[in-house]
């Protein structure tokens, strides 16, 4: 009997093997995509919740506005942790932290390099991550006694079976005492460490854990209205406008991590975009499927008066979606094979194959539960069926399923447009300065001089070059300025903010082009207390006429000599912030920035590290670091750019489906209309008047699936725009474009099938 009902079922299937082919493939590619996104998010949102108190322990960051993240990463002063414990009594326990580097350095342990992660601590920390002593004792967390502390994974690694309390390991040129063995940590968290040592006193990290009654929210409020008072006097630097994010939330949300390739919201995105697919291919095979069960009414008959029970049909029935599913997991396990090494590669994941595959079949299993009972229903249904010869003709589940799949498929064009639509408008935007073929040299702990400017220039490719300070503006990395509280007219409830510093030479003004607005660009001999600032300052100032206008640091004054247009060298979601310009050159020869001749930049790059390694030998290679501007933009665009391709990719899949679902449904409509068209033909209906009647059909469905899906479009995309401070807008034409093309689509499959349908001998068909 089995055998039977398979050999039924591959004859049902191979019939249709297009339709039935391109549904397999869509549900395989979005459960593959969705699979891998649901692993991805539930690694993101699972850092450290091994924690015992997880839920109630938060990392102090200061609120900044002007930052993707909402953020700005907090360099804490030292007496911050100790002010925080003593000033809210919701706090349980603080803890000082402090990653000591970003990427894993080189330890030297018996002459031997190996690599590990150092965490710099305070004694809270055992308390909080539940970390213990194993051997040796405490007096690693004394400041600057050259000691560290070795899990006990680590020193298994490093030393074997030996003790290893007493042991030397040489970090930076210093050599460290292995002072206690103590337990570790999971690797999936925030502060993996190898090693630990006591904690500078700049550059913390600050944690703090509330006590369980505490609401987290009223706490987050009355921590950002604080000022710090304590920690002004002590450091001369004001404090407020502080917030705290959840330590489970910290790798998606702490500002450190947001300019990953991937935003956490994308990969929310593509698990959406994946079940969306799955959903569209989900219907295409249902209406597929639900039009063959219309046509084989006569065989179910038949079988029934065979006496064929209601268990044998929908044993039948069910054969078909398992067989179906199964080969969707099938293909889906070797579209995960295929991505797998790259995806682990992309998302950082210590993942393995096994349980992603593990996944797929429980997602697949559901809907193989879901089918079960739609072929139960559809048992159901055929036993109260009507006998009209035109029932499906009224029936509403295929028109809603080619109207789901028009949604679906017009709002992934539509977001997929105005987000390329985007990329080219910020991409051909003015940034207020221009950084197309610029680079820029840092090397660390050596001071760039007019030597090094010199062997620079004597490179062909390069034509102009700068010594500059902090502010390279591509890519960022360093910024000083002032908290700024007084100034000319200020208003009585203006608020202070800080306005960020760039030191630059009539030579720097001209590598980046900056544009002036008003008043006049500062001298070469000008006084530091001359300025120039940009429009966001302005702003902030609240001045109508700012040139000539005044205001105040730690009595230090500064005179407005003009106005410079915004410039935009943070990611695009990023607002302008305030700066002001001066001639103060305290941080010269910091970096060396120059232009080279277009299209020539692999040449010049090469021809500089070959200089380096001739001319300049000690230096190590580590502390080299060249710049090009461009691609330094460019990595702002890294998520959107991921978004893009993913949009892309699932417009046209869901743009497959759709066509292919009205192919088959316009197959099997004529397929079951065959009578109907015989008779109207007979009673003088032409080849015209026959497609009339289903282009006026899908047409109409065509605009209600229009209706619903462009405000849904435009509500997503707008929101989406809000982010950028440059936006693109959203024209008419991109409506008129989709529209047209689906038009065209739709004439094409249906004009194909239907006049095919209509062309067949009417006497033939009634007999």
């Amino acid at each position: 009997m089995q055998k039977h009902y398979l050999k039924i079922v591959f004859r049902n299937l191979w019939k249709y093997k297009e339709r039935t082919s391109v549904g397999v493939v869509s549900m395989a590619m979005g459960f593959t995509f969705l699979t891998v996104t649901v692993c991805w998010i539930r690694y993101e949102t699972t850092f450290d919740n091994f924690i015992k108190n997880a839920d109630r322990i938060y990392s102090v960051y200061i609120a900044d506005p002007t930052e993707d993240s909402g953020l700005s990463r907090m360099w804490s002063p030292p007496p911050l942790a100790a002010v925080l414990r003593e000033t809210f009594p919701e706090i349980s326990n603080v803890v000082a932290v402090k990653n000591r580097f970003r990427k894993q350095p080189k330890i030297e342990v018996e002459g031997i390099e190996c690599q590990a992660d150092l965490l710099q601590i305070d004694s809270s920390f055992f308390t909080m991550f539940a970390v213990s002593v194993i051997d040796g004792n405490m007096d690693f967390l004394i400041p600057e006694n050259q000691k560290m502390a070795v899990t006990d994974e680590k020193a298994r690694q490093l030393f074997g079976n030996e003790n290893p309390v007493g042991k030397v390991i040489k970090l930076d040129n210093k050599e460290y005492t292995v002072g206690a063995v103590v337990s570790g940590l999971p690797k999936h968290s925030n502060y993996p460490f190898d090693f630990l040592y006591a904690i500078d006193e700049w550059g913390k990290n600050i944690l703090i854990e509330l006590y369980p009654a505490v609401d987290a929210e009223a706490f987050r409020k009355k921590l950002y209205k604080y000022k710090f008072h304590t920690v002004q006097e002590m450091t001369n630097i004001p404090l407020t406008g502080m917030t705290i994010v959840p330590i489970t939330a910290m790798h998606y949300e702490a500002p450190d991590n947001v300019k990953k390739s991937f935003k956490f919201q994308h990969i929310i995105v593509f698990a959406i975009s994946g079940s969306l697919i799955i959903l569209c291919a989900l219907f295409n095979y249902l209406t597929l499927f639900v039009n063959r069960i219309r046509i084989r009414k006569k065989e179910f008959t038949v079988r029934k008066i065979f006496g064929a029970s209601d268990r044998s049909l929908f044993v039948l029935l069910s054969v078909e979606f398992i067989v179906v599913m199964f080969a969707v997991f099938l293909l889906g396990m070797i579209f995960i094979y295929v991505i797998f090494e790259p995806f682990r590669r992309l998302s950082e994941i210590d993942l393995e194959l096994s349980s992603v595959y593990f996944k797929l079949l429980i997602y697949i299993s559901a809907i193989i539960l879901i089918l079960l009972i739609i072929s139960r229903l559809m048992l159901i249904a055929f036993k109260r069926g009507s006998r009209n010869i035109f029932v499906g003709d009224r029936k509403p589940f295929r028109k809603i399923s080619v109207v789901v799949q028009l949604i679906i498929s017009i709002v992934f064009a539509f977001c997929a447009i105005i987000t390329v639509k985007q990329m080219h408008y910020i991409h051909n935007s003015d940034l207020g300065f221009d950084f197309k073929n610029r680079a820029a040299i840092r090397i660390y702990k050596m001071k760039l001089d007019d030597t090094f400017e010199n062997h620079l220039r004597q490179i062909p490719e390069i034509t102009e070059t700068v010594t500059a300070g902090l502010h390279n503006l591509l890519p960022n990395e360093q910024m000083t300025g002032f908290d700024i509280s007084e100034w000319d007219d200020k208003p009585t409830d203006a608020k202070g903010f800080w306005i960020m510093e760039i030191n630059m030479s009539v030579k720097y003004e001209s590598f980046y082009a900056f544009q002036l607005l008003e008043g006049e660009m500062l001298l070469d001999d000008e006084s530091k207390h001359n300025v120039l600032i940009n429009e966001s300052a302005v702003k902030l100032f609240g001045w109508n006429e700012p040139v000539g206008k005044s205001f105040y640091w730690n009595s230090v004054k500064f005179i407005v000599k003009g106005v410079l247009k915004d410039i935009y060298n943070h990611t695009p979601a990023t607002s302008a912030k305030p700066i002001l310009f001066n001639r103060d050159n305290r941080y010269n020869g910091i970096y060396i920035l120059f232009k080279y001749m277009d299209g020539t930049w692999d040449v010049c790059k090469n021809k500089i590290e070959r200089m380096l390694n001739g001319k300049y030998p000690e230096i190590n290679s580590s502390a080299i670091r060249i710049f090009n501007s461009e691609e330094e933009y460019d990595k702002f665009f890294k998520p959107e750019n991921a978004l893009l391709n993913m949009l892309t990719f699932a417009a046209s899949v869901c743009v497959i489906i759709c066509i292919s679902g009205f192919v088959s449904t316009v197959s099997l409509t004529c397929e079951e209309r065959r009578r109907e068209i015989a008779i109207r033909k007979i009673n003088g209906a032409t080849v015209k008047d026959i497609l009339d009647i289903f282009f006026k059909e899908y047409l109409t469905l065509l605009a209600a699936g229009a209706l619903i899906a462009f405000p849904v479009g435009y509500y997503i995309m707008k929101r989406w725009l809000e982010q950028y401070v440059i936006q693109t807008e959203i024209n008419a034409w991109i409506y008129l474009s989709i529209l047209l093309i689906l038009v065209f689509l739709i004439v094409v499959c249906v004009g194909k099938t239907v006049y095919k349908a209509s062309r067949e001998n009417p006497v033939e068909i009634l007999k």
